[in-house]
Parts: structure tokens; C-alpha cells; sequence
């Protein structure tokens, strides 16, 4: 990015906080934005939408480089992260993120109308697998431009509630909690080696504890395995931008 576009942008972040963007809570327009998607994702049978001041964060990040650029909308402009980046760097948690664009809209309610009449901004908007969302709106030269960022908001769980939820479903499959976690939680921590004398470790990484993964359900209906050490940790791959932790199964 050059002088003149770093100095562009300084400018507008300015103004833009100046005039109140910056805000913790959703603007006029913001709000109606929410409504307008809480309305129609009523109509089709899912649940609403809770406003993430993370999100809109994220958000009031990027609307700021539709409204300095003059091409195409896109997802990610140079010298900038992209979504998840993005998400993750506003303090957001999260097991999935989408985003609708818009801009040169006059109305909320055209920039909705807009959205809703697109399949994958409409499916962003309805996605009943997504339960948060921030939403920036800016007027600059008589247009309204505007981000919406979408997630499936997680918890930070601790590694104790993951350990439990997790037993809880592999009790609903026939499988006891052992007498001690320990060697599970040293076999996470460690992944690379198996502490104690298990018949069978499967590790993974995921987002919700609810969900076991297909090939442990496989080796439980196999009927060899009565009992399971739960360990959980922090995931290992590095990079990572979406809210995961690290389970390790040590099945007897």
C-alpha cells in the first residue's frame, strides 16, 4: 500500500470514529439491517441472529476499504487479512465465518433487498447452522456501503467442560468413563506418544464437543471397546483461525 492510500485510509478511519462508527452497539441503519435478517430468517424457521461486537468489528475493518476502492467488492483487498484473519484478530470465536458486501445503495432496506435477491448472500443471511452476526454500515458521498459478517459463535470452553461433553456422548453410545483422564490429557499434550495401554487412541481436532467424528463412531459399533479416557487441549495447527481444541480418546 502506498503513502497516499495509507494516509486515504487514516483519514477515513478518523472520520469514521469521529462520527460515531466506531460504536460498540449497531447503529440506526446497523440495526435495521439485524432486524430485516432476524424477520426473514423467521419466516423460514430459524433461530435469530445475536448481534457479536467482534464481528461488527471485523466488519467496520474491512467497510472501509469497499468504500476507498473503486473495483470490484471483494473478500479480502491487498495489505489486508482476509475474513477469518479478520475475525479472529476483532476477538471474535468462531467455528465457521461468511460475509455479504454491498454498496451505492441508498435505503437499509435496499441493501437487504440486494442480499436476499442473490443465492449466497441469501443463504448467508438464512443459514440456520449460524447463530451471530455484526454488521458495519458507512454513508460516504450519498451511497450506503455495508459488510455483514456471519458466524457460528463458539464458546472458549474449558478443557474440563470439552472432557465432559465429550464423555457424555460416548456414554449415549455405550461407552463408560474410565476410572482417570490423566493418561488421555498427557496423550493429548503429546500427541506424537500414547501414554498408558490403551487398545485404541483417536485424536482430533474440532469446534463442538457434541460432535464425534466418524471414525470413532465406527470403532465404538464395532462392540471390541467398553470404556474411554477423555483428554483436551489446545489445537497444534499452526495458523489456525477458528475456535478449536484438540481431543485425544484412549478407548479400553
Amino acid at each position: 500500500m502506498n503513502v497516499r492510500s495509507r494516509l486515504f485510509l487514516a483519514c477515513l478511519l478518523l472520520a469514521l470514529a469521529s462520527s460515531g462508527f466506531a460504536q460498540a452497539h449497531p447503529s440506526p441503519a446497523e440495526q435495521a439491517l439485524l432486524q430485516m435478517a432476524n424477520q426473514a430468517r423467521a419466516q423460514h424457521g430459524a433461530a435469530p441472529l445475536q448481534w457479536d461486537a467482534s464481528l461488527a468489528k471485523a466488519a467496520r475493518a474491512h467497510v472501509v476499504y469497499i468504500v476507498r476502492e473503486s473495483g470490484d467488492l471483494s473478500h479480502q483487498y491487498p495489505g489486508e487479512p482476509d475474513l477469518a484473519a479478520r475475525a479472529a484478530n476483532a476477538g471474535a470465536h468462531f467455528g465457521t465465518v461468511s460475509e455479504n458486501l454491498a454498496r451505492h445503495a441508498q435505503t437499509p432496506i435496499e441493501l437487504h433487498q440486494t442480499w436476499m435477491s442473490t443465492p449466497v448472500h441469501r443463504g448467508n443471511i438464512l443459514d440456520p447452522q449460524l447463530n451471530a452476526v455484526g454488521i458495519a454500515v458507512v454513508e460516504s458521498q450519498g451511497f450506503l456501503y455495508a459488510v455483514e459478517d456471519f458466524a457460528r459463535d463458539v464458546p472458549v470452553p474449558q478443557h474440563g467442560d470439552i472432557e465432559r461433553q465429550v464423555a457424555q456422548r460416548l456414554q449415549q453410545h455405550g461407552i463408560a468413563p474410565a476410572a482417570s483422564n490423566e493418561d488421555a490429557r498427557k496423550t493429548c499434550a503429546s500427541p506424537q506418544s500414547t501414554v498408558g495401554t490403551p487398545k485404541l487412541v483417536i485424536q482430533w481436532d474440532g469446534s463442538d464437543p457434541t460432535q464425534l467424528p466418524d471414525v470413532l463412531l465406527q470403532q465404538i459399533a464395532t462392540g471390541k471397546f467398553t470404556s474411554a479416557a477423555i483428554g483436551a487441549c489446545p489445537s497444534q495447527p499452526s495458523g489456525q483461525q477458528f475456535t478449536t481444541y484438540h481431543v485425544a480418546v484412549l478407548l479400553y
